[in-house]
């Protein structure tokens, strides 16, 4: 018959909890990317961004070269809102996302010449991810998962590198809802925005996601 850890060890000494590990030893990584479109491969990552939920100051950026220069431009005209790569270019309309003239191509080719590549983006990627979150499991958090989530997987399995994320992945939004009982709620109701919309930054959503994010844990903490 298998031995019981309380009678191997001694009842007093069963290691309960440890303090300030939390959520099953899990660390959640805030991660939002901004791409040229719906779905990678046939799309790029354009910019990802992420920071440890808890610990902003911990925190990862990196502007890609695109895979192709194929492109959507509506997701171009909000992929590319952020990218600092842009910011000495924007007086220019062709480079401008919020211009009539915007010519998303020009923005691939710009990346394309001063972007990290991808391949090399995502182990350093990985290697951020492994040592930020040290002696914990690092769980990848983003609204919504199936986006974000989506292109980080692609991203490390067509560069044949191991996604440190595994499987696992919360939904920020499906997480509120879920803390506070109501299908219809956003996380925007928490009012930690300073406006409504986001900057399109890869980083500055997520330290935005991140701090939401804290604001969910506290509410599920307190049921």
């Amino acid at each position: 018959m298998a031995q019981s850890v309380e009678h191997v060890l001694g009842k007093d000494e069963v290691p309960g909890p440890i303090p300030g590990r939390g959520f099953m030893d899990k660390k959640y990584v805030s991660v939002d990317v901004e791409t040229s479109g719906s779905t990678p491969g046939k799309y790029s990552m354009l910019s990802l961004g992420a920071c440890i939920v808890g610990d902003v100051n911990k925190r990862f950026y990196a502007e890609l070269k695109p895979l192709n220069l194929h492109f959507d431009e509506a997701a171009m005209r909000v992929g590319c809102l952020g990218l600092k790569c842009l910011e000495r270019l924007t007086f220019m309309d062709r480079y401008n996302p919020k211009s009539a003239n915007f010519k998303p191509g020009l923005v691939l080719e710009l990346l394309s010449q001063e972007g990290r590549r991808p391949d090399d983006a995502m182990l350093i990627f990985k290697a951020w991810l492994m040592s930020s979150t040290e002696g914990y499991k690092p769980v990848i958090a983003a609204a919504p998962i199936i986006f974000d989530g989506m292109f980080i997987s692609w991203y490390f399995d067509n560069f044949s590198i191991e996604n440190p994320f595994g499987h696992s992945g919360e939904d920020i939004n499906s997480m509120y809802r879920g803390a506070v009982r109501n299908n219809n709620a956003s996380i925007k109701d928490l009012g930690l925005r300073s406006d409504k919309e986001l900057s399109h930054n890869a980083l500055e959503d997520a330290i935005q996601q991140s701090i939401e994010f804290e604001k969910v844990l506290e509410i599920m903490n307190q049921r």
